[in-house]
């Protein structure tokens, strides 16, 4: 009895630990960027206007 109790812990821990992931993931897939620059080889700096990541 003891090991079917400790297979579901288990099994609820993993199942917790995967979503915590999957939202931690998930508002950083569509989040808005301000403007930047961008420094080009030659030192040149270009500004990128903003956007979704």
């Amino acid at each position: 009895m003891k090991k079917i109790v400790n297979a579901l812990l288990l099994l609820v821990l993993a199942l917790n630990f995967s979503a915590c992931v999957v939202s931690a993931r998930a508002p950083r897939a569509h989040y808005w960027v301000r403007g930047y620059y961008v420094i080009d080889p030659y030192g040149g700096r270009h500004w990128v206007p903003g956007h979704y990541r």
